[in-house]
């Protein structure tokens, strides 16, 4: 099984799924090649590492050189790459789409991408057997474009359970409260952290001096539109730490009490702070989290962190269930549906 994604370990939330499913493969029987694509900076794609080791968590992930695709029985594209590389094999082709489909359509309309149309153009390919995606409401949305012949949907991402769990190394937080919630989601087209941040501080101002709201994935210098937000938020003493993207990603998530996520769908963030047993608020209606509210409703997101105060001062989050829930994202239930298609379109 041939991958073939951009090789950003920590800096790229496509990169960690692709990695987790080539883990999974290997998990399942098969032998994997990692082929790196090459990252894009200000849109333009950079030349693949070849020998880059990514080894974390008992996996190690080498990348391959591009001739390697020749010994492919299946090709996995988690984004596209050189021409010159697909045409060397007829190996069947799996896209996986790792964007939303407002994601991928809004900045079309502005002139920003294509993966919307690229999505329907790849998937209109003889090769192209499969386009995999990890969340079942968008269901009908990629029927738009994509004929449902085509499309292999998985009801829940796949999370590496070696790396994401409630064991090992714990993180020490700069600026802890007495309650320590995380917020790590990048900012999408269809999702904004703003409406997020002005609950924080509304909540806040309900429990002074109480919680602190720790942001991870903003990178420096922080526009000054944030920074007027920030500032209000540390004049009430209630933002924690403010850090850039970070590797051990699992030890923060061990270590604060709480995930806030604006998504409505199960992002690798929610999933891997559920495997790790920290309890999840999300935009509702998100079927796992443990809370749900509107976070463009500023009194409805105020509501659902008193919630999770309530829960947490009486002790009602326990981790081995949440944990137990979480397993609904372990590799095996992945390989083993896939290992069974790859019989199929080998056939």
């Amino acid at each position: 099984i041939v991958h073939i994604a951009p090789f950003a370990p920590t800096l790229c939330g496509l990169y960690e799924h692709a990695r987790d499913m080539a883990r999974a493969d290997i998990e399942g029987g098969n032998q994997v090649i990692f082929i790196d694509a090459g990252v894009s900076i200000n849109g333009v794609r950079q030349e693949g590492k070849i020998n880059a080791v990514d080894d974390r968590a008992g996996f190690k992930l080498e990348t391959a050189h591009p001739d390697m695709i020749m010994q492919a029985d299946v090709i996995i594209q988690h984004t596209g790459c050189n021409d010159i590389w697909t045409v060397k094999t007829q190996a069947p082709i799996f896209w996986v789409i790792h964007g939303r489909p407002l994601a991928c359509f809004r900045p079309e309309t502005t002139g920003k991408a294509n993966s919307y149309s690229l999505y329907s153009d790849l998937s209109k390919w003889p090769r192209a057997k499969k386009m995999i995606y990890f969340w079942p409401e968008f269901k009908e949305h990629w029927n738009v474009c994509i004929d449902e012949s085509k499309h292999l949907i998985f009801d829940y991402p796949v999370v590496d359970e070696n790396r994401f769990n409630n064991i090992g190394n714990v993180h020490t937080l700069e600026n802890p409260g007495k309650y320590n919630f995380l917020i790590c989601d990048s900012a999408r087209e269809d999702v904004d952290l703003y409406e997020t941040v002005v609950g924080c501080i509304e909540s806040a101002k309900k429990f002074p001096n109480q919680f602190k709201f720790h942001f991870y994935g903003f990178d420096h210098p922080i526009p000054n539109c944030w920074s007027i937000v920030f500032d209000k938020l540390k004049s009430l003493g209630a933002l924690g730490d403010l850090k850039a993207r970070v590797n051990g990603m699992e030890s923060i998530y061990k270590t604060c009490d709480c995930l806030i996520s604006p998504n409505k769908i199960i992002t690798r963030t929610i999933a891997e702070s559920l495997c790790c047993g920290t309890p999840v608020i999300a935009q509702q209606p998100c079927k796992i989290s443990d809370i749900t509210c509107e976070f463009s409703d500023v009194n409805d997101f105020v509501e659902a962190i008193t919630i999770f105060k309530n829960k947490f001062d009486n002790k009602e989050f326990d981790k081995q269930k949440i944990i137990e829930r979480s397993k609904v994202f372990n590799m095996k239930n992945y390989y083993t549906r896939m290992n069974e298609v790859y019989k199929e379109v080998l056939a």
